[in-house]
């Protein structure tokens, strides 16, 4: 990573998942969010390509600051996202993103991030360097990894944080992303922070006194979690799906290859299908498949899947 002053502008060279970000900022405050998420991003993943990111900012205008409410265009040639007056403009084909945000919203750290990050998968996944998967991923204690797979609203954030105390490492709650040609079953995610429905302060008594925050989905507010470091795994190789069900039957049980793929298609998103090649999620598939309830009890899902890695070993097709 390398950074320089350059007039009134600050620069900085990132290599998230191994491709090159040059980034610019009007105002070196700014660069802080990035050491927060893009920064911690494996650097050997083999995704490749350059990429421009500027950061600017403007003085507020009426509504301003606006986060968490954002507004989405995402079409092929480009990805528009506005917050009050505050916008990220992708160009794919230029292989370039611009954030400008008023200054009330600058020193949002969350808000800046999210805009940042946006910016970066969207260049990605737009030029093929990355596979994008709506699915969570931990780590059991013997090195096997589960992939947690399920529509919005499933509970996959609230069994990741689950799973996190049952002793399991993390890679993501809630994305995980591949890298065509790189290693079969390896995906890299943001193990560095989770987010969780305020509601999950029922099930948890340590988040009694954890504040939440605004958050840009539909919930509007989620509870930031901060694994511990060492708890922390930005890339892990994928042994076995887990299809999180909203039935609340308890346990786990097995699934066919054929249910799998159609459960899994069932809770694409609209990028998923888009972007996701079908055979590449085939191979995800070949592992072992398994569903599991929604439950009332998120301690005793993450037993389950526990006891279910003790009996697993790290898949080798």
């Amino acid at each position: 990573m390398s950074e320089s002053d350059a007039g009134e502008a600050v620069h900085r060279t990132l290599h998230p998942y191994g491709a090159t970000l040059h980034v610019s900022a009007t105002d070196p405050a700014l660069l802080g969010s990035l050491d927060h998420a893009v920064a911690f991003m494996p650097v050997d993943a083999g995704a490749a390509g350059h990429y421009e990111l500027h950061i600017t900012t403007h003085d507020d205008r009426a509504g301003d600051p606006a986060w968490p409410a954002v507004s989405i265009d995402d079409r092929p040639e480009t990805l528009e996202v506005r917050c009050g007056s505050g916008t990220l403009m992708v160009d794919h084909a230029a292989a370039s993103a611009v954030v400008d945000v008023p200054v009330s919203m600058a020193v949002v750290d969350d808000a800046v991030r999210c805009l940042v990050e946006g910016a970066l998968s969207s260049l990605l996944i737009a030029d093929r360097r990355l596979h994008a998967v709506h699915s969570g991923l931990v780590v059991a204690p013997n090195g096997v990894g589960l992939a947690l797979r399920g529509e919005s609203g499933a509970g996959k954030s609230t069994l990741t944080y689950a799973c996190l105390r049952a002793g399991f490492d993390v890679a993501s709650d809630d994305w995980v992303y591949g890298v065509p040609g790189g290693p079969e079953g390896t995906l890299h995610g943001y193990p560095w922070r989770l987010f969780l429905l305020p509601d999950t302060q029922r099930f948890f008594p340590e988040l009694a006194d954890v504040a939440a925050v605004p958050h840009p989905s539909v919930d509007r507010w989620k509870l930031p979690i901060e694994p511990p470091r060492e708890r922390q795994q930005a890339s892990a190789h994928v042994d076995a799906i887990v299809l999180v069900s909203r039935d609340p039957f308890p346990g786990v049980r097995a699934v066919e290859a054929a249910d799998a793929a159609e459960r899994w298609w069932a809770a694409a998103l609209p990028t998923e299908r888009v972007n996701l090649p079908g055979a590449w999620v085939a191979g995800l598939l070949a592992r072992p498949c398994f569903e599991i309830g929604r439950g009332q009890d998120p301690a005793a899902s993450a037993d389950a899947l526990a006891r279910i890695a003790e009996q697993l070993r790290p898949f080798s097709g």
